[in-house]
């Protein structure tokens, strides 16, 4: 299955929970239709709590890589690198793995011409741990510039956001994963990315979703104006 001339961008994405929840990709592919920036074909391998080695392992994610002609790829590690323990609190773990397995997706969607980008994110920030933060963040940006892929880096949009609106709430429960509001920022960043557009007429709504497949109609959650622009305003602030 190729992309005919003219056909809608095509993004794969491959990871877990902070990529399926509320339904990112279908949020995406959402602000590039209604703002005339062209139509997304978004499709997807997901799988609670894995990692790029889990998804390279299992087989479904190299299949789907090889159905068609992506123009991207875009891959996310489990949301602390597996973590590493210190007196009872999980940091953020070593790349390795991480560095070793995005190598061979970025290898495999090269062989078909497609770009990379790797989605680091928002972890740590929720719970108070910054440094751990800016660290995996560091991470990402250091296996980026290996591959020469682009990177969607969520710690500095996150942690400009809490600084000006402490207010304003980011995080699920658990204080890992985003929420609606949350999402909505990360959507933000892939639209300034794979657009280059400075954001300032994007829909007032979010998605609300825990599904592991991408919903054909998720359930919509209306944001209020003041905190979108909000949200604009920190996606065109941050690279």
């Amino acid at each position: 299955m190729t992309k005919m001339k003219g056909g809608p961008l095509s993004i794969l994405f491959i990871g877990n929970s902070f990529s399926y929840y509320h339904s990112l990709p279908k949020l995406i592919a959402h602000f590039a239709h209604v703002s005339n920036s062209g139509d997304l074909f978004v499709d997807s391998v997901f799988r609670g709590g894995a990692t790029l080695k889990m998804l390279w392992d299992d087989g479904p994610a190299i299949k789907k890589l090889k159905s068609r002609n992506w123009d991207y790829v875009v891959l996310q590690e489990r949301g602390r690198l597996g973590g590493i323990i210190k007196d009872g609190v999980v940091h953020v773990g070593r790349p390795q793995v991480f560095s070793t397995y995005a190598a061979r997706f970025d290898k495999l969607a090269k062989k078909i011409g497609a770009k990379t980008i790797l989605y680091c994110p928002p972890s740590f920030i929720g719970i108070g741990l910054l440094k751990d933060a800016k660290k995996l963040n560091a991470l990402y940006a250091t296996v980026a510039k290996k591959l020469h892929a682009k990177m969607i880096s969520t710690e500095p949009a996150f942690a400009l956001a809490m600084k000006e609106r402490p207010d304003m709430n980011l995080f699920e429960r658990d204080g890992h994963h985003p929420n609606s509001t949350g999402i909505y920022l990360i959507a933000s960043l892939f639209y300034r990315k794979l657009f280059r557009k400075k954001i300032s007429d994007l829909p007032l709504e979010s998605y609300s979703s825990k599904s592991q497949r991408i919903p054909k109609n998720p359930t919509v959650v209306k944001l209020p104006a003041a905190e979108v622009r909000f949200l604009w305003s920190i996606a065109n602030r941050t690279k």
